[in-house]
């Protein structure tokens, strides 16, 4: 082979090693970035409304959600789970993975507040709680609208009355639909679940139980800790707590 096709050949398997690498490079750009949410059931059409805002503003960026009732979040999360923000409807769950140095506390935040109300097809008194047969409340193991109510109930002296008709449920939403299937005569959800049905809302005493605040925080293994703190911070921004107002929550 004489030099001039030998200077032809090299030219040619330059060219194609530098397509080669903008391919490669072009690649990695249209990879987006990906980072998991695991939140609180109760936060659903809330974060998926968030989600679709945030990836607009950031092209680059994919969100998967993972929605549950927090304990159960948590322990996934305990257990090794790939997460890298966890956003919870009471302060017990989060407190546990800090204490475990499963967070990053300097991102913890709390980013919005609910209430508890019981639904049902017509309005309700506590003392008509007690003339009906089956009541759906959240398992007050890992839900924290269980606990919640349970406090409520222990502390309007009906508890251990009520106790044997109280049907738990796996998280905030299915103890809604219990309601409006019409299998449980009530049941005790949030008031940003409350309405989304057309089920009659009975406001109770907030009094009688704990302030509901929902933390949020960047999960300490997370591989994308810079971004999820991103979608935090939009989260707490005008543009996120406008979203939440408009699910009922704040």
């Amino acid at each position: 082979m004489n030099e001039k096709h030998l200077i032809t050949v090299f030219l040619v398997a330059a060219m194609i090693a530098a397509v080669s690498g903008c391919l490669s490079e072009k690649q990695k750009v249209d990879k987006p970035v990906e980072i998991t949410v695991s939140a609180a059931s109760s936060l659903q059409d809330t974060f998926k409304d968030m989600g679709t805002d945030f990836q607009k503003k950031n092209p680059g960026v994919k969100i998967n959600f993972n929605f549950g009732a927090s304990g159960v979040l948590q322990k996934q999360i305990e257990q090794g789970a790939s997460v890298d923000v966890f956003a919870s409807a009471s302060q017990k769950e989060m407190d546990a993975l800090d204490e475990k140095g499963l967070i990053i506390n300097s991102t913890r935040a709390n980013f919005t507040r609910n209430k508890l109300v019981i639904i049902a097809p017509s309005n309700l008194t506590i003392e008509q709680l007690k003339n009906l047969d089956k009541i759906a409340t959240g398992n007050p193991k890992t839900v924290p609208a269980g606990l919640y109510a349970q406090t409520f109930l222990e502390n309007a002296g009906v508890y251990e009355m009520l106790k044997p008709k109280l049907i738990f449920g796996e998280n905030v939403r299915q103890v809604l639909d219990y309601v409006e299937r019409g299998e449980v005569d009530a049941g005790f959800v949030y008031l940003s679940d409350a309405l989304r049905s057309n089920l009659s809302v009975s406001p109770i005493n907030d009094s009688l139980y704990p302030p509901i605040v929902y933390p949020i925080a960047v999960i300490k293994d997370s591989r994308q800790s810079a971004i999820s703190g991103q979608f935090i911070e939009y989260i707490q921004s005008d543009e996120g707590q406008t979203i939440l107002y408009k699910y009922g929550f704040g």
